[in-house]
Formats: C-alpha cells, sequence, structure tokens
C-alpha cells in the first residue's frame, strides 16, 4: 500500500511540476520596427480611444528639438519624428497638436513664427511618412519654457516640438 501511494505521490509532483514548468515557460520576444504601446491595436481600434490609450502613447512621444535659429530637421530630430511617428501609425484614431516652442532669444512676434514653422516641419514630414492622424499645429513661441534657465542648457531644450495627443 506505501508503495503505491509512494508512486501516485511521485507521478502527482510530476504533473504537478510539469504544470507549472509549462506555465512559466519563456516569452517569445519579437523584434518590430517601433514601439508597441499596450492598448493599442486591439479591439477598441478603430473605435473610441481609452484615456488609458492616450496616457500609454503620449508617454511614448520624444520631442523634437531643433538647432538656434532653425526649423530644417536635423538629423536627430528626423529620428525623433520617425520614432513617433510608428507610435501613431498604430493609433490613426488620435488626434495630434504639434505645439512649436522656441527659446527666449528674439520676439515674441519672431518666436510665435518660428515656432509655427517648427510645429509645419514636423507636420510635413509625419505626412510624408504616413501618418494619416488628423494634425493641427500651434506656436507658442518662447511663452511655455520647458526649462526656465538663462544659459545654452536651458535654451536648446526649449527649441522644440512637443505632441500632445487626444480623441
Amino acid at each position: 500500500m506505501s508503495y503505491r501511494r509512494l508512486i501516485f505521490a511521485a507521478v502527482a509532483i510530476l504533473v504537478l511540476f510539469t504544470l507549472l514548468a509549462s506555465g512559466c515557460s519563456r516569452k517569445v520576444v519579437r523584434p518590430t520596427p517601433g514601439p508597441q504601446p499596450p492598448g493599442l491595436g486591439g479591439p477598441s481600434a478603430g473605435g473610441p480611444v481609452m484615456e488609458q490609450d492616450l496616457q500609454v502613447v503620449q508617454a511614448n512621444l520624444k520631442p523634437v528639438y531643433f538647432n538656434y535659429d532653425q526649423y530644417i530637421l536635423s538629423p536627430e530630430a528626423l529620428a525623433a519624428v520617425q520614432y513617433n511617428a510608428e507610435i501613431l501609425r498604430r493609433a490613426p484614431q488620435m488626434a495630434v497638436l504639434l505645439e512649436g516652442h522656441c527659446d527666449e532669444r528674439g520676439t515674441a512676434e519672431y518666436n510665435l513664427a518660428l515656432g509655427e514653422r517648427r510645429a509645419r516641419s514636423v507636420a510635413e514630414y509625419l505626412t510624408t511618412l504616413g501618418v494619416a492622424n488628423r494634425i493641427s499645429t500651434v506656436s507658442y513661441g518662447s511663452e511655455l519654457p520647458v526649462d526656465p534657465g538663462h544659459n545654452e542648457e536651458a535654451w536648446a531644450k526649449n527649441r522644440r516640438v512637443h505632441m500632445r495627443v487626444s480623441n
């Protein structure tokens, strides 16, 4: 009788171990051309956008930085827009607002115009990359600095286009 219990216990442990081992198998990670934020492309794709989806996309978008007194996209800026385009193509139901910003140097009128040109250059490149989202632009000039400092490091952070997504 104890021999049967021993065999039964061994089989039960073997079955339990097999179930645990198969449930903890390694995840297969397949490389993708860009990030795949959770919640996108699922059942809600094409339907209403969930607040959680907006937050995930917003958190993954990178600012696009510009050189002093420039609105032409540098190689680094092109890479940032390409990265963002990959995310936005996965969420075509979201609208995108491109906010152009400048550093504090220059007149208010000049910075507003430069911020608009920066936002438009990003919008044009996004369109060539196949982003079909509803895209709009706005310029804040130097009115909303991300870094209030008065040096080159702060100014470099403020010369940017920030992307904001919405329904």
